[in-house]
């Protein structure tokens, strides 16, 4: 038989069970008042004064721990522990993403939390005019640190490293060149080249080829002709209403297997980086000199525009075979080569 136990044993139990429970009860408040303290203190910014906006890199693999640091190091978060119990109690340590983010000492750790989750990263706007070789489209992104040029370029003049077999149009030459459509584009420097290569490709992809028919040619030209077409044509033209007038003189001159001579083409494959073309430069022999090759040559020369490319698929119903450059930036058009002389003289050419 279990022994009874005396009255003060039982009065020295009670005592015992009623200290643990008040104990436990005490420890729970103080939790739940340090539970408040802690999210209080989250929802509280460094600063609520009109601070200045801070750019912060998070490194890919950075611990959620060291993440804390970085912040109130920076003084964007009042407290690392704060930081970490949150991510914790909310379970969004493995959810913290690396990147360049835009922050400021006015918002609050949970608001900076939600930004680490969402990935809401810095974005770098980066313009690409029309008529923009690859070689120019390299430099402007490395302006911004958003590529390696010579990386870049090698790249998107072997669209097979990029895609593989897997280019969304096709493609019978190995360069990019007049596919990576001319825009306002928004990079983040963590995106690769690739990505930065694929996204321009896409916005070619989402804007250019809908609105291709290429019945409006009777089918006498590939979607690859058109652009690199077109390309010659924004290298050309200033003023839009001159597009599809320039797109007509390309266009008859095709039509009679005449050479298109079309001084944007020299200009590509020239080595000197100048304006103006020389008699001698026309002598250069590259596949993309018209003046020596017959025909369209292997590519685009640039990245055209949606207006020059629509021109070269509705050219002006015009029988010109020529045009020259007037000061005022549009050209003076000519039927006959004697025309044309006499337009080139009156220019003082």
């Amino acid at each position: 038989m279990r022994p009874k136990l005396s009255a003060k044993a039982k009065r020295t139990c009670l005592f015992v069970v009623r200290f643990i429970l008040i104990a436990i009860i005490v420890i729970v408040m103080v939790a739940q008042v340090g539970l408040a303290v802690v999210v209080l203190l989250a929802h509280q910014p460094v600063s609520r004064s009109d601070s200045v906006d801070q750019i912060v890199e998070i490194p890919v693999g950075m611990p959620a721990g060291r993440i804390g640091k970085l912040l109130q190091e920076q003084g964007l978060i009042r407290s690392a522990f704060v930081f970490n119990t949150m991510i914790r109690i909310t379970n969004r340590a493995s959810q913290l993403k690396a990147g360049e983010y835009l922050l400021n000492p006015a918002m609050s750790t949970m608001e900076i939390i939600h930004k680490l989750n969402e990935g809401t990263i810095v974005t770098y706007p980066v313009v690409i005019p029309e008529g923009y070789e690859l070689k120019q489209i390299a430099a402007a992104l490395a302006d911004k640190s958003l590529v390696d040029p010579d990386r870049f370029l090698t790249l998107a003049q072997n669209a097979e490293l990029v895609y593989g077999d897997e280019l969304p149009f096709e493609l019978p030459i190995s360069s990019l060149e007049g596919y990576l459509f001319p825009d306002t584009y928004y990079f983040a420097k963590e995106q690769t080249e690739e990505g930065i290569i694929r996204q321009m490709v896409n916005r070619f992809v989402e804007l250019v080829i809908p609105k291709v028919d290429l019945s409006l040619l009777d089918q006498k030209y590939t979607l690859h002709e058109v652009v690199t077409l077109a390309s010659i044509v924004e290298k050309e033209v200033i003023y839009d209403f001159e597009r599809p007038l320039v797109a007509a003189v390309y266009h008859n001159r095709l039509n009679i297997n005449m050479q298109l001579q079309a001084d944007p083409t020299v200009r590509y494959v020239m080595t000197e980086n100048r304006s103006r073309v020389l008699y001698n430069d026309l002598a250069i022999d590259s596949p993309y000199n018209t003046y020596r090759y017959d025909g369209l040559p292997p590519g685009p020369i640039a990245s055209p525009g949606l207006k020059s490319i629509l021109a070269v698929l509705e050219p002006a119903d015009v029988d010109y075979l020529y045009f020259v450059a007037k000061n005022d930036g549009t050209h003076q058009f000519s039927r006959t080569f004697q025309e044309h002389v006499a337009a080139r003289r009156s220019l003082g050419y």
